[in-house]
């Protein structure tokens, strides 16, 4: 997959192959059995299992989001690590993978605060500066979109007019900044 390490909130402990990938098992429940549409007879039972069916994940960027298809503002504009998956909280499986819950990590504000954190994915500073950069992301991914038929035209100026109305690097007294120290 690619995915990168050293994002903070998630243990090291969960990058093993196991808890990602489970295997799915091809099945020879007898000849009058239809896997297909899960009709007929089950003759042999227990089934004895053909053969391991290959899985296939997504490949991910540095921060850790899906690369390839349909293109979306949150993934050509991201705030953060998009997750189809989570960590259990607490009880028996604490610490591993969720795979039913997805989950976000947000990007640091900025550069410092990111280095502190030791995160090696991009500040929302360092990708878009302002706010004004970051809107001007969010426009171009809904345009890019829209022109490839996957959003329409209304769905366009409603992204940009809420990227616009967000507080994303809308900080400082020009609230332009994305460090919420700014001046």
């Amino acid at each position: 997959m690619g995915f990168p390490s050293d994002v903070p909130g998630i243990p090291d402990s969960i990058f093993l192959p196991e808890n990602f990938v489970n295997q799915t098992l091809d099945y020879d429940w007898g000849p009058q059995f239809n896997p297909i549409d899960i009709t007929g007879v089950p003759t042999n039972e227990p089934p004895s299992i053909v053969h391991v069916i290959p899985l296939k994940v997504p490949k991910v960027d540095a921060d850790g989001n899906e690369l390839g298809g349909v293109p979306t503002v949150l993934r050509d504009a991201p705030l953060g690590t998009y997750l189809g998956w989570n960590i259990t909280a607490s009880g028996f499986h604490a610490g591993q993978v969720c795979n039913y819950v997805g989950g976000m990590i947000p990007f640091a504000r900025t550069s410092a605060e990111r280095l502190a954190n030791g995160d090696p994915r991009l500040s929302l500073e360092e990708r878009y500066g302002s706010h004004n950069g970051y809107v001007s992301k969010v426009s171009a991914a809904a345009l890019n979109a829209f022109f490839q038929g996957y959003l329409l035209k209304a769905d366009v100026g409603s992204l940009i007019s809420q990227a616009s109305a967000s507080n994303v690097c809308a900080h400082g007294s020009s609230g332009q900044s994305c460090d919420p120290a700014a001046p």
